[in-house]
C-alpha cells in the first residue's frame, strides 16, 4: 500500500514509519512532507496515495488548509453491506 505522511516533526514521522513497516513490511512511504505549502505542491504533481497520515499542526499552518487548495480522494476499501 502506498502511503503519504504529512508531519513536521522528524521523530514522529520516523516512529510512524517504523510502526507501519512493523505492521506491514510491504507498505511504501511515498514521501514525508513538513508543511502545507510543500503538501499542496506535492498533490499537484503526484498521483494520490492509498492512505494519508496527517498531523494537524504543521510548520506553516493547519493541515486541513490543504483541502482549500487540493481535491484529495483516496480509494474506499470498506463496503457496508445491509
Amino acid at each position: 500500500m502506498k502511503v503519504l505522511i504529512i508531519e513536521d516533526e522528524a521523530p514522529a514521522s520516523a516512529r510512524l514509519i517504523r510502526l507501519l513497516k512493523k505492521i506491514d513490511p510491504s507498505v511504501e512511504v511515498l514521501d514525508v512532507l513538513r508543511s502545507v505549502e510543500q503538501s499542496v505542491n506535492w498533490f499537484h504533481s503526484h498521483p494520490l496515495p492509498a492512505l494519508i497520515f496527517m498531523d494537524i499542526q504543521l510548520e506553516d499552518g493547519i493541515s486541513f488548509e490543504l483541502f482549500d487548495s487540493c481535491r484529495i480522494e483516496t480509494p474506499c476499501y470498506f463496503h457496508h453491506r445491509l
